[in-house]
C-alpha cells in the first residue's frame, strides 16, 4: 500500500480549476491565488500521479488522456467533500448566531435589549462581530448582518427601522438657547466614525436649512468637536457640550429617559434606515431563524 501522503486539497481544487477554466492564469484568478502557486501545486500533482495532466500549446491548455479520465471523479469528489464538510459545520454551530452589526447600532440599540433575548434562548450563542465591513456570507463568517441601507443581489434584506435625523442636546442646554440663531449658540459634536453613518451636519444642515438662518453655521462646522466613537460623542452631548446630530433608534432610550432632547424643530426622514441582511439559506439554522423573528419583534415594538 503506498504510505506517501495524498495531494493536498489545494491541488486538487487546482487541478479542477485549470480543466474547468483552460488556463492556469484564470484558475489562479478563480482561486484568489497567483500563477506560480498554482503551477507549484500541479507539478506536486503530476508527481504524485506519475504523469502529466495537462498538455501546454499555443491554443492554450488541454486535459492529457490521463487528467480527462482523472477529472470527472475528482471533481463530483470535491463537490461532495464540500457539501459533506459544509453540513458538518451548519451541525456544529446550530446553536451558534454570527451577527455582523455596525457600532453605533450595536452600542445605542442591540446592547440593552440583548438580556432579553438570552433570557429566552439561553442555549443560543451569539457571536458579534463590530464594524462597517461588509459582511462576507459565503466563507460562513457571518449568518446576519445589521447595516443602514439595503442588501445586496441574492441576499434579504428586511427593514428594522424608519428614522427621523434631527440633533439633540442636554436638557439644561436647550433651556439656554436663544430664540434666533440657536444653533450657533453651542458646538456641533461628531465622531471620527461619521462617514459610515453619513450623518453629516452639513448636509443636514443645507435640507433643513431653506431660508439660509444661519450665515455662520459653515464656519462652525470647521470648528466641530470630534469624538472616538459615537457613544463618546452622545455622552459628552449629555453633559451639555454641544449639539450631535443622530437617527431616531440611536437616541430612543435617552430621549424616554429626558438625557437627550431635541435642540430645534428642525428635522426630516433619514435616508438611510437599518436593515437586517442575510442569506434565505441562512434561515435554515433554527438559532438564526430564532433571533431573526426575535430581533423583527424588538424593532415592531419599537417603532411601533
Amino acid at each position: 500500500m503506498d504510505s506517501r501522503p495524498l495531494p493536498s486539497i489545494a491541488a486538487l481544487k487546482a487541478f479542477c480549476a485549470i480543466a474547468e477554466t483552460g488556463g492556469f492564469s484564470r484558475a489562479a484568478e478563480r482561486l484568489g491565488s497567483t500563477q506560480t502557486a498554482v503551477s507549484h501545486q500541479i507539478a506536486q500533482l503530476e508527481s504524485w500521479i506519475g504523469g502529466a495532466l495537462f498538455e501546454r500549446g499555443r491554443g492554450g491548455t488541454r486535459l492529457t488522456q490521463r487528467g480527462a479520465r482523472l477529472y470527472p471523479s475528482l471533481a463530483e469528489t470535491l463537490v461532495r467533500l464540500e457539501e459533506t464538510l459544509r453540513s458538518a459545520r451548519a451541525d456544529a454551530g446550530r446553536d451558534r448566531v454570527e451577527l455582523l452589526v455596525t457600532p453605533e447600532f450595536s452600542s445605542q440599540w442591540l446592547a440593552p435589549r440583548l438580556a432579553g433575548f438570552v433570557r429566552r434562548f439561553p442555549d443560543v450563542e451569539l457571536a458579534l462581530s463590530i464594524g462597517y465591513q461588509a459582511p462576507d456570507f459565503s466563507a460562513g463568517r457571518a449568518d446576519l448582518a445589521i447595516r443602514l441601507g439595503g442588501g445586496g443581489a441574492n441576499l434579504v434584506a428586511e427593514p428594522l427601522t424608519v428614522d427621523d435625523e434631527f440633533a439633540v442636546c442636554a436638557p439644561l442646554l436647550v433651556e439656554r438657547l436663544p430664540p434666533r440663531n440657536a444653533f450657533l449658540a453651542a458646538p456641533c459634536l461628531t465622531y471620527d466614525g461619521v462617514r459610515h453613518t453619513a450623518l453629516d451636519w452639513r448636509r443636514w444642515f443645507e435640507q433643513v436649512d431653506s431660508e439660509g438662518a444661519a450665515a455662520g453655521f459653515a464656519d462652525q462646522l470647521s470648528a466641530a468637536a470630534c469624538f472616538p466613537t459615537f457613544a463618546d460623542m452622545l455622552a459628552a452631548c449629555r453633559r451639555g457640550e454641544g449639539f450631535a446630530l443622530v437617527r431616531t433608534s440611536l437616541v430612543d432610550a435617552d430621549l424616554r429617559a429626558g438625557t437627550l432632547v431635541r435642540a430645534f424643530v428642525e428635522g426630516q426622514p433619514s435616508p438611510f434606515n437599518y436593515s437586517l441582511v442575510y442569506p434565505s439559506a441562512a434561515l435554515a439554522n433554527p438559532s438564526v431563524a430564532a433571533f431573526r423573528t426575535w430581533l423583527l419583534a424588538e424593532a415592531a415594538r419599537t417603532t411601533g
